[in-house]
């Protein structure tokens, strides 16, 4: 079936997080969830159990989750599982705790590479490790990994995790393969785990996107890969991820640390991921076709009518990382406050993506076209009045 992803739909009343945060005068393009109804199929198959009016426990051992993930990632990564390698998590934000706790010990280190998606340094934090943090560097307009940096930080003793975001949020990078076997080679030679967290692979627009697995056997035998529908399929309420790997010692530490948690599944959440990933091809396909139009018409008008703020079309994700340090605020709270109270838009400020950060805004394109044109028509008037245009 087609969608129609220009249609605003009022996400009022809904206790939303990304339409509630604000006032209601303030456009939110912030939290990483889109504006798009949810697919046709997803919405039957959650309305199918509603409608009952009986919301008691699912059948947590019917497999459909398991089943589903097997399908899915053999025809969209070519990754070949068994049902008992796929783990179900709430989301992926509960698998990188998981993660952290199954692979580290108190006190030790965990690398990433930043400017990161928030959770990952205040995971890390929150269960008494230390974030090891090799940073990005811009070259020529595009973020480059420094490996000399890495290696020096993957040879520490006390790491023994690295938390990789592949498509990279907030940078959009998508990792080459020479790029990923340089890092799982380095792993490797120091005995690191990675936990590839890959939930943005669904919005891929240049390079290829390499399920990280499916890179060698080397790859395959220190990874466990992350996932879940809550992006391409907007389900992020819903509450379902999945974790994986196909070395069974690796499949075993986080299968204990899951028990010990407890991650109750949802009536809602099992049907929501089994059908998304099992009947809605045509929407993630469509879906990702109107977000990279965004992201044109995005840079496009940025470039063009707003030069005092620079920004690239990234190679994945529905988010732009936008550098906006010549508008001359000296602190991320004078920028974020600019954005929200002269522009009325909000977006996610820079530093709360660690080292980087300070100077940028994120900026969530998951929305309609006319809600992007709004916002961006609202932070062209609001930067020419700040430089009196």
């Amino acid at each position: 079936m087609n969608y129609d992803f220009d249609r605003v739909i009022d996400r009022s009343g809904t206790d939303t997080a990304k339409w509630s945060a604000y006032p209601k005068d303030v456009l939110p393009l912030w939290v990483a969830d889109s504006d798009f109804e949810t697919p046709a199929p997803v919405v039957e198959a959650v309305r199918r159990i509603a409608e009952v009016g009986v919301y008691g426990y699912p059948n947590a051992h019917a497999g459909i989750v398991e089943r589903a993930t097997v399908d899915w990632c053999a025809r969209q990564y070519g990754f070949e599982l068994t049902p008992n390698e796929v783990q179900y998590c709430p989301s992926m934000s509960f698998g990188l705790a998981v993660a952290i706790r199954a692979f580290t010990k108190p006190g030790g280190k965990v690398l990433m590479q930043v400017p990161i998606y928030p959770p990952f340094t205040q995971l890390t934090k929150a269960n008494g490790r230390i974030a090891s943090m090799n940073p990005l560097k811009l070259v020529n307009g595009r973020y480059e990994i420094d490996f000399a940096d890495f290696e020096k930080r993957a040879s520490d003793p006390e790491c023994s995790l690295f938390l990789l975001c592949s498509p990279h949020n907030p940078t959009g990078r998508v990792f080459s393969r020479e790029e990923l076997e340089r890092m799982v080679s380095i792993c490797c030679r120091h005995n690191v785990v990675i936990l590839s967290d890959e939930v943005h692979s669904g919005f891929v627009f240049s390079g290829t996107h390499t399920t990280l697995p499916t890179l060698s056997e080397a790859a395959e035998s220190i990874t466990v890969l992350g996932t879940s529908p809550s992006k391409t399929f907007n389900t992020a309420g819903l509450r379902a991820a999945v974790m994986m790997s196909k070395n069974p010692a690796l499949n075993a530490r986080v299968r204990a640390e899951l028990e010990a948690s407890q991650p109750d599944r949802c009536c809602f959440a099992q049907v929501a991921l089994a059908t998304a990933w099992t009947e809605c091809d045509d929407y993630g396909e469509q879906v990702r076709k109107y977000v990279r139009a965004n992201l044109e018409y995005a840079v496009d008008f940025i470039r063009t009518r707003i030069p005092a703020i620079s920004a690239y079309m990234p190679e994945a994700t529905y988010l732009m990382w936008l550098d906006c340090s010549k508008l001359g605020f000296k602190t991320q709270a004078e920028l974020t406050r600019f954005f929200l109270e002269e522009a009325k838009v909000a977006f996610n400020p820079g530093e709360s993506f660690g080292p980087g950060g300070k100077g940028h805004m994120r900026m969530n394109l998951a929305c309609p076209r006319s809600i992007v044109t709004e916002a961006l028509e609202r932070v062209e008037r609001a930067v020419n009045a700040l430089q009196g245009r």
